[in-house]
């Protein structure tokens, strides 16, 4: 009989660096992971983003995973065990605002997995701001709260003062959790422990946070203008929480991959991969009119005037 599956949750909020992270978790491990990714959007980016060093990946779109509790999430879970003996590990990247609570617990209550260490990745340069807004601030209140590690991404372009206020505010939300600013060996043995249930149970989990959000997927046919994008993009930097997807860019070679997480935007050339949508973008927000309005400016990039 195989010894129960190990499974860890990463958790953080929209653009906080999970898929980085990740990235760097399969590059560095020397295990045969198994991934599951949720998107909170209508097409996969996360998953085109993701290394092809993982032993196979689950996709799951167009929803947060905790609060879909039943049906694809259970499929997922149940193709996992059945991928047993060819991984050793299954690390479970959830959507931007999902709370590890529930997924934890699932995993606690399913024998043949063993519930290690829940990682919430948190941007040290938004978090303060994100924290105060009254619509999304409890959504990660709790993704702390639930969280045995944290991770301070970012590390290389966060100031000292920025990482040090960071760190005091998870400390004072959740005082149990360590905190990382880099995969080391400290960190690398911290995914090792076992899930400090206790930390959690006490929490009462939002199940119907999902309604916060506003989710569009724009697509932008023909290829939009390159300077027209970045500026359109730049302008409602403030008001759209997470931006992303693949583009194809006029007068460019090949796609490019276009991201807007805690205000901060870039695009970079991207290798094209099976299942990659493009010239789809997603956008997030908990203001409806912010989607809106940037979905019509964007709209304006793919006509040769503007208009």
């Amino acid at each position: 009989m195989n010894a129960p599956l190990p499974v860890n949750v990463l958790c953080g909020y929209l653009g906080a660096g999970k898929t980085t992270l990740l990235n760097r978790l399969l590059m560095q491990r020397d295990e045969r992971i198994l991934v599951i990714v949720n998107d909170f959007g209508d097409i996969a980016v996360d998953a085109a983003m993701i290394s092809r060093r993982s032993a196979d990946m689950i996709q799951l779109s167009n929803g947060c995973i905790c609060c879909s509790m039943g049906g694809g999430l259970f499929e997922a879970f149940e193709r996992a065990l059945e991928l047993r003996k060819d991984v050793d590990r299954l690390i479970i990247e959830a959507s931007g605002i999902a709370e590890p609570q529930r997924l934890a617990s699932f995993a606690l209550a399913e024998p043949e997995l063993e519930c290690r260490a829940v990682v919430v990745v948190v941007d040290p340069q938004s978090l303060p701001d994100r924290l105060a807004d009254s619509r999304i601030g409890k959504v990660l209140e709790n993704q702390i709260r639930g969280a045995d590690a944290v991770f301070l991404s970012r590390g290389d372009i966060a100031d000292t003062a920025m990482l040090r206020r960071a760190a005091l505010l998870v400390a004072h939300i959740n005082p149990l959790a360590n905190h990382y600013k880099t995969i080391d060996a400290k960190f690398m043995q911290a995914l090792e422990e076992p899930h400090d249930n206790q930390s959690v149970s006490a929490v009462v989990p939002d199940h119907y946070h999902q309604r916060l959000f506003v989710r569009r997927t724009v697509t932008l046919e023909p290829p939009p203008d390159r300077q027209r994008l970045i500026t359109v993009v730049a302008q409602h930097a403030k008001s759209i929480h997470r931006l992303k997807g693949y583009l194809n860019l006029r007068g460019l070679e090949g796609a490019h991959l276009l991201q807007l997480a805690g205000g901060v935007q870039t695009l970079e050339p991207a290798s094209l991969s099976n299942g990659m949508i493009l010239n789809q973008l997603v956008v997030i927000s908990p203001d409806p009119g912010a989607v809106m309005r940037l979905a019509e400016a964007l709209e304006q990039t793919v006509s040769p005037k503007g208009h």
